[in-house]
């Protein structure tokens, strides 16, 4: 039986009424105003074009065939030429998709192949990476022939999708088509009939007109996996979230799928900046839980975790464990360490939350710990305060042998905590 779906209101409308068209005035960039009236709902584009140097304008027959290309298309359009202001070409679109208000930056390219290196520097790959709204990459050559969402390719992480999916999917397509598609990842969990029980239920909630949809699950690397799935179906594009639930947890700015489809895939595709939506839970973790903080640990001193001596606090972020801190009995005190985030989860607050949980549990006992001095400030907003090592319970004090019994110059330095109420 395929379970209940939430997806919320089929009255979604796609969100693509101004679209900012970047231009360097070459070819590739022109596919893109070639094509924009094939995306739902685009009222006005913004033609803009950052000149890179000072001198000659150079001619502007090229803006004005873009212009009159989206013109014949029933749709406004503004062009907009920018001097050489000191800052990189991406940052100026960037400022002016804000500045005019788009929902939209369509680039066209000349390869998508230019996009596989996000930090090369290209123009398309920088955009696409920093972007805060939505991106469609129309290269040159690609995409299976006919109009631009005649056979969409639709990933799914099986999450509820987007009211923008939703649009689409169920926008006017006489004769249309659409594959959603789901990759089991080996060793992540899940099953195939799992996989097709959700993609069951999410069909039924979509009212297309006039779009055949039907569901694949395939088993492999996502990335690779999706890339070869649009060849198979000829997709003439593919809808793909900035940000998928394996890297939501995260602060980087484009998900590792995401990323790798774009660099691999053949027709355009429409990259969606949707939120996504984290459970956030903070709490003490149970023993059969500890080899989870052991695997977090691996690239920290490749700590271990004993059922018998340690509490460890965790940030669970939907089901990833992302952050934790751990307090461990000595036979002369309570010692603070493995306060770790792994480096792709950093930058959201996870380590405060999971010292929240621990200084709150363990309040009522005094805790010693090994701070690295560039973190004393953190740590002193929970109470501790930097001590001489002499201080230190000789337990915890011998753990830190390796410097000779000189804390001085390895970066390190004591503190504590004494007991008492702990304040958020």
């Amino acid at each position: 039986m395929c379970r209940r779906m939430d997806t919320g209101s089929s009255e979604a409308k796609v969100m693509f009424t101004k679209v900012l068209i970047p231009t360097d005035l070459s070819p590739a960039s022109a596919v893109a105003a070639e094509r924009i009236g094939e995306v739902p709902g685009v009222r006005e584009v913004v033609l803009f074009h950052a000149r890179v140097s000072a001198g000659p304008l150079p001619s502007d027959e090229p803006l004005r065939r873009m212009e009159d290309l989206v013109r014949r298309q029933g749709i406004a359009v503004e062009v907009v030429v920018a001097e050489d202001d000191g800052t990189s070409v991406p940052e100026r679109i960037l400022s002016v998709a804000s500045g005019t208000g788009a929902d939209l930056i369509a680039m066209g390219v000349r390869d998508q192949g230019l996009l596989r290196n996000l930090f090369s520097g290209n123009v398309a790959a920088v955009v696409l990476r920093d972007a805060r709204i939505h991106v469609l990459v129309v290269p040159r050559s690609g995409g299976g022939g006919g109009p631009l969402f005649a056979r969409l390719l639709v990933p799914t992480d099986l999450a509820v999708p987007a009211p923008e999916v939703r649009s689409i999917l169920e926008e006017p397509a006489a004769g249309g088509t659409a594959v959603l598609l789901h990759v089991l990842e080996p060793g992540r969990g899940g099953t195939e009939q799992e996989a097709a029980d959700w993609l069951a239920a999410l069909q039924s909630t979509l009212s297309p007109a006039g779009r055949e949809i039907r569901d694949v699950v395939r088993t492999g690397n996502p990335a690779r996996i999706i890339c070869a799935v649009a060849d198979e179906i000829s997709a003439t594009a593919v809808i793909i979230p900035r940000i998928g639930k394996r890297d939501a947890p995260g602060s980087a700015p484009l998900g590792s799928v995401t990323a790798g489809v774009v660099g691999c895939v053949k027709p355009p595709v429409l990259v969606l900046a949707v939120p996504i939506h984290l459970q956030i839970e903070t709490r003490e973790l149970r023993r059969e839980e500890f080899a989870l903080a052991e695997e977090v640990w691996t690239d920290y001193h490749q700590l271990k975790a004993d059922p018998e001596t340690d509490r460890i606090f965790g940030v669970f972020a939907d089901d990833t464990l992302v952050s934790v801190a751990r307090c461990r009995r000595h036979p002369d005190g309570y010692e603070v360490d493995g306060v770790f985030t792994p480096v792709r989860f950093r930058g959201r607050g996870y380590a405060r939350k999971a010292m929240d949980a621990l200084v709150e549990a363990c309040q009522h006992d005094t805790l010693y710990m090994h701070s690295v001095r560039n973190l004393v400030d953190f740590y002193g907003t929970y109470g501790f305060v930097s001590i001489p090592e002499s201080d230190l319970p000789p337990s915890i004090r011998a753990r830190f042998a390796f410097a000779l019994g000189e804390m001085e110059g390895a970066n390190v330095q004591p503190m504590r905590r004494v007991a008492g109420r702990f304040r958020k």
